[in-house]
């Protein structure tokens, strides 16, 4: 989710204002960790999935996808939008870990058990189909699992995620084996889904593991008097968050219930080819934050003439990356899933060219961040999500697929570049200065 990178670069930035030459080298050491974790996992994730696709065929990797995207939804509302907020007053007082981890722990499990139950609930009401509904059961689970998060969140506050990534690459390490013996072993739907429930436990376990390596003082406690100050304050992020989610996950719930299973696994098979790439500027905006949030500090003028590089170079970072798929989409194809995911290949020229705005969208993600914006990012992403879902409506079942392609490129158009228009006309005019070079 990008919204949770920008929140991880909006703690790191508060955490380097307090900490010297020694402590930005472990804060870079840290973010490295993050980025080998980010990078492993979405090449992982391209290669085992390809596989994984081409075994089971675009309808039911279609119909996996669904039930991924479902429990998608509902994992960013278990999560509770709390990360930044945790990650934040530990750093500002570490004696109050126990009970803020507590705390968050104690509510994560009660949300990830609740949004487990509405997660079945809501494929149950939209399908009414028993295998969809067993599959929907087997795979949320791992959003109860998705509390053991909270673990990574004392690591992030004392810079320490080379642990936490450590732990949590060697279960995808085995989960992702246990792919490919189920695909060598010619297992059932069933048995895939169930790996990715797998997978989360494995990584809560990985968690416990190496949190009793480097606990915390005191053992945690549930407070309840910090509970509901944490809501409060959390909740715009948890709306901005399952805003975001909803517009990108929307499309696949919409493209199963319009056009079918098979056709969802063509589009699904596309969007690894598109999404990869943004691994490149997420990488980027974990180790510019720290310059630009000094920048900022130091010189305001330079930090916004910084501010229109940082946009001009993540605009035409995403033109050459979605070029450079033009050319190799249909042999990646081809030779990744098969020719029953031919028409994959036409998905992704389309939606590859939806980066050119998720980059930009990156790069102001770090303006919102040191401007204290969080307004504009809810607001766009709501209209985001609305937009989306109005457009697949309307294209889906004129032209199919594609349409839900050219609809990720529109919604990245309205949260990343028109809301600025209405609600931030500083960054819009940046924008506009850094794709037409004009001079301010």
């Amino acid at each position: 989710m990008l919204q949770r990178e920008y929140l991880k670069q909006a703690c790191a930035a508060i955490n380097r204002r307090f900490v010297g030459s020694e402590g930005r080298k472990r804060v870079l050491a840290n973010s490295g960790w993050l980025i080998l974790d980010r990078v492993l996992r979405a090449v992982a994730g391209l290669l085992v999935g390809a596989w994984m696709a081409r075994y089971l065929g675009p309808s039911q990797f279609g119909l996996l996808s669904y039930v991924l995207a479902f429990t998608a939804l509902f994992q960013a509302i278990a999560n509770l939008g709390a990360d930044a907020i945790v990650v934040r007053d530990i750093a500002h007082d570490r004696d109050a870990a126990p009970e803020i981890l507590g705390t968050v722990l104690a509510l994560r499990i009660a949300s990830g058990m609740a949004c487990w139950l509405l997660c079945v609930g809501a494929v149950a009401a939209s399908t009414g189909d028993s295998r969809t509904i067993v599959l929907a059961a087997i795979v949320s689970a791992s959003i109860v699992f998705q509390a053991s998060d909270t673990v990574d969140l004392w690591f992030q506050s004392q810079t320490q995620s080379r642990l936490t990534v450590s732990a949590k690459l060697a279960a995808l390490g085995l989960s992702t084996a246990l792919k490919v013996g189920l695909i060598l072993v010619e297992a059932p739907l069933v048995a895939f889904a169930a790996v990715f429930t797998f997978d989360a436990a494995a990584c809560a376990l990985a968690m416990i593991y190496v949190y009793r390596r480097y606990p915390t003082d005191r053992a945690w406690s549930h407070v309840r008097q910090r509970a509901l100050p944490l809501l409060k304050e959390s909740w715009p992020l948890l709306a901005s968050a399952t805003a975001i989610m909803v517009y990108m996950r929307v499309d696949q719930i919409m493209i199963k219930q319009m056009l079918g299973d098979a056709a969802l696994g063509i589009y699904a098979a596309a969007l690894p080819l598109s999404q990869l790439w943004q691994v490149l500027p997420l990488t980027l905006a974990v180790s510019l934050a720290p310059f630009i949030t000094r920048r900022k500090a130091s010189n305001e003028a330079s930090y916004r003439r910084l501010m229109v590089l940082l946009f001009r170079g993540f605009f035409y970072l995403g033109v050459a990356v979605t070029l450079l798929t033009w050319l190799v989409s249909e042999p990646l194809v081809n030779g990744l899933f098969g020719p029953a995911f031919a028409q994959s290949a036409k998905v992704a020229d389309i939606h590859v060219a939806s980066n050119i705005f998720c980059f930009l969208g990156i790069a102001r993600g770090l303006w919102l961040i040191n401007e204290r914006r969080f307004a504009v990012l809810l607001y766009g992403t709501l209209l985001a999500g609305a937009t989306g879902v109005l457009l697949n409506w309307l294209l889906l079942p004129r032209i199919g697929v594609v349409g839900a392609a050219w609809t990720a490129i529109a919604v990245q158009f309205v949260a990343a570049f028109l809301i600025n228009m209405f609600l931030d006309r500083n960054s819009f005019r940046m924008q506009l200065e850094a794709i037409f070079f004009w001079r301010s």
